[in-house]
């Protein structure tokens, strides 16, 4: 049966959940600083949520730098037992950046016409 390697495979599934915790720490820090900020601009004293998020946006933050880390350190999960399946995902690849390029190459034939053109 063959596999489907796309954007649901393992690694790049623990890339998205590691970016995802850095968001999430991202804006627990940014609370954080709201708070803190609204401590130092008004007579409520929110220092204990400042704390609370900022230590919430720390733990997030680091667990998501150690998944990227270890998510990239990982080979990806092509087995290497079904060459014709290897050779699939190599022409996919292959196709896929003959056709970026073929794009690319058209649009600078278009910018060069351009700028001839109002030479």
């Amino acid at each position: 049966m063959a596999q489907w390697f796309g954007a649901w495979d393992g690694r790049r599934r623990a890339i998205s959940l590691g970016i995802f915790s850095n968001v999430v720490g991202a804006l627990a820090a940014a609370g954080a600083a709201l708070a803190a900020w609204l401590t130092t601009a008004s007579d409520a004293d929110f220092t204990q949520w400042a704390l609370i998020l900022a230590g919430i946006g720390g733990v997030f933050v680091a667990k998501g730098t150690i998944i990227l880390a270890l998510a990239e350190g990982r080979p990806t999960s092509v087995p290497n037992d079904n060459p014709e399946l290897l050779l699939s995902g190599l022409e996919s690849r292959l196709s896929a950046r003959h056709k970026a390029l073929v794009e690319r190459v058209a649009q600078l034939e278009l910018e060069l016409a351009q700028l001839r053109a109002s030479a």
